[in-house]
């Protein structure tokens, strides 16, 4: 609602949240926006997905459910080519901001995270995160958000700050329990394949 309307187009990864994918496949079609689905491991496809109409270029990495990463520097070169057309989006829920900073990357314009996940840590809300560099796009999104019922709730807001002051410890814990199962399963037997970023085997 911020950055799209209807005319536009938008490139985003095959692999990506389910929700996210049903928006793209469904809702957006109906609101009159087009979607190219690219592999969000190729920037490439992003490149040559781009067309006169391309208002985002959306990557989400680490992806849901496959673990599979997005190349956010080149990505961002591809959306800074396009001299402002694009937005370049990227959602790191994964990652959280302990592991990776998107808006670090140039024509890297918006970042959002599923703060119900890691960033509350505690399975005890729902809420979501957009930050940006851009003052603009913040102002269009402050507007979206007013308009659509997106402001979190006063208490929500205070639990999610609780959340956030134990992010770094959990985050380093979930990591070295996540490789050691990683591990473990990596080298077992009766599994065919292991997917974990931190895995030399690990595909990107």
């Amino acid at each position: 609602m911020t950055t799209l309307q209807m005319g536009d187009h938008i490139v985003a990864p095959k692999a990506v949240y389910g929700g996210t994918f049903e928006w793209l496949d469904i809702w957006g079609p109906r609101l009159g926006i087009e979607v190219t689905f690219v592999d969000g491991t190729n920037v490439g496809e992003y490149a040559r997905a781009i067309q006169s109409n391309t208002a985002v270029l959306y990557a989400e990495t680490p992806a849901n459910p496959t673990m599979r990463l997005t190349d956010l520097k080149a990505l961002g070169i591809v959306s800074a080519a396009t001299n402002g057309q694009t937005k370049c989006i990227v959602d790191g829920t994964f990652a959280t901001p302990y592991h990776i900073n998107p808006l670090e990357y140039d024509g890297v314009d918006a970042v959002i995270h599923a703060a119900t996940k890691y960033m509350g840590g505690h399975s005890d809300l729902t809420a979501g995160t957009v930050s940006s560099n851009d003052t603009e796009f913040l102002q269009q999104l402050g507007k979206a958000a007013k308009l659509f019922g997106g402001p979190l709730p006063a208490f929500d807001s205070y639990l999610l700050v609780r959340g956030l002051k134990t992010l770094d410890v959990r985050m380093e814990r979930h990591a070295k329990n996540a490789m050691a199962v990683a591990s473990f399963l990596d080298s077992h037997s009766s599994v065919a394949a292991t997917y974990y970023p931190g895995l030399p085997s690990h595909p990107d």
